[in-house]
């Protein structure tokens, strides 16, 4: 059962449940089973609050397998989430109100009914698809640190539907006797069918070995499936492990030429969001810029020289959040607890609001809304020393928020730059109008719990 199919499960499934708990809700209300007349007057503006509700739930994180836990972090989320659900259902109700409509007590009566069969549904969900009945069992040929971490990462999250069930090294020798040799056609059939095998994952140096093809072109009929490592572990993580891939890697994955239109209409929507966001957001400019001077002073902004698209410095501008002199000593990484960050430039920083100057960069056409997070020319020049291909990250115009930055938190050494960097690949590949809406999305539960800086 592969990734699309659970979270499809889990979305059909929380629809369905909508719908019957606003039928038994309006049972209740009418205290009797209601005919197609009452039904008829009353789906149609529920749709809109459940579709509402569905993102969310998205937002929420209840549609990422890695989040389908029956612990009690899902309880706490889940009893957040449907709050918020109900109270944004309420304003729904008071912003566009009905003539012949008004529906407080469904609502309540249908929330109510939602939650109890949801939180039975979700146990039952979690369940069942982390169970061993569902799990596909991995061949793995290669042993290194990529296939170490995938090791770990299913025996900790049984939801992801894997199971790594045969690891064979290259060297089928090791200090403690031998080791199965795929290169044996008998040994590798043995294996295959003794462990119940229904993927098959290479690394690059079993994908070039000529015996290992000819033994697995044999097993075609068996509806096996074959995938390489940097595949595998792509689909799996969301990231792109730099240990699995080379030059040809880019120039078979990033065809940029293919991207134009998609580049045009970013750049498009990216002017219409950056001008509404700068409307709106003229309220809130000189309140920070009056709080930011009488407390600390000037300057009220704060420029810094980054590196754009294909490597083109440009001046990011943000409110101060610093003390002055921040940097006397010379560039230095930020840290989550960085005690050169003022009070208030720490909640500046948590919000979000500190980046609104930053929009003027979006309108020059510097910065996008989503994109890597823009890096400092000094790091750059460091990082591309020891981490393949990270100059490589500029392909791309920087962005206010992107999938690095909503997926890990805020790095501050070498180590969290290469884990970002694997993001940013991942982002630059697969970069679309959908993933972006998506990281949108989610930017606005990291903003909200105050987490990703």
């Amino acid at each position: 059962m592969t990734e699309r199919i659970r979270q499809l499960i889990l979305v059909t499934g929380d629809v369905l449940l909508l719908y019957f708990s606003l039928f038994l809700g309006l049972s209740l209300r009418y205290q009797r089973v209601i005919d197609s007349a009452i039904w008829s007057s009353h789906w149609p503006i529920f749709s809109a609050v459940f579709a509402i509700w569905l993102v969310i739930f998205y937002i929420a994180g209840f549609y990422t397998l890695t989040n389908i836990r029956n612990d009690l972090k899902f309880y706490i989320t889940a009893s957040q989430t449907i709050g918020i659900g109900i109270l944004t259902a309420t304003a729904f109700f008071y912003i566009t109100p009905s003539p012949t409509l008004t529906p407080k007590t469904i609502l309540l009566l249908t929330a109510v009914i939602f939650t109890g069969l949801w939180l039975l549904w979700r146990r039952l969900a979690h369940r069942s698809i982390s169970s061993l009945a569902l799990k596909r069992r991995v061949l793995m040929i290669g042993d290194n640190a990529t296939v170490e971490e995938l090791t770990k990462l299913f025996d900790h999250n049984p939801q992801l539907g894997y199971e790594m069930a045969v690891i064979l090294p290259h060297n089928p020798k090791d200090s403690i006797g031998n080791l199965p040799d795929y290169r044996n056609p008998e040994t590798l059939e043995a294996i295959i069918k003794k462990y119940h095998i229904s993927t098959i994952v290479m690394d690059n140096q079993g994908r070039a070995s000529k015996d290992l093809i000819n033994n697995l072109f044999h097993y075609l009929p068996l509806r096996l499936e074959f995938i390489s490592l940097s595949h595998f572990y792509e689909s799996i993580t969301k990231r792109i492990s730099l240990e699995t891939i080379d030059q040809f890697w880019f120039l078979e994955n990033l065809q940029e030429g293919a991207k134009r239109l998609y580049d045009l209409g970013k750049r498009v929507v990216d002017i219409m969001m950056a001008v509404i966001s700068g409307l709106i957001s003229l309220l809130l400019l000189p309140i920070i810029s009056l709080f930011i001077f009488s407390s600390y002073g000037r300057p009220i902004f704060f420029t810094q020289n980054r590196l754009g698209k294909d490597g083109k410095p440009f001046l990011a501008i943000k409110f101060r959040t610093m003390v002055r002199d921040a940097e006397k000593n010379g560039p230095q990484w930020a840290s989550i607890n960085d005690p050169r960050v003022t009070r208030l430039g720490r909640f500046l920083r948590k919000t979000r609001l500190d980046e609104i100057p930053q929009l003027w960069n979006i309108l020059r056409g510097e910065m996008s809304f989503v994109g890597p997070r823009p890096e400092r020319p000094e790091f750059v020049t460091e990082l591309e020393k020891s981490i393949p291909f990270y100059r490589e990250r500029l392909l791309v115009k920087p962005g206010l928020t992107g999938w690095a930055q909503i997926n890990f938190s805020y790095g501050a050494t070498a180590e969290d730059a290469v884990k970002k960097m694997q993001y940013d690949l991942y982002y630059i590949k697969n970069r679309s109008l959908i993933l972006d809406i998506a990281i949108i999305l989610r930017t606005i539960k990291t903003v909200l719990s105050a987490g990703g800086r």
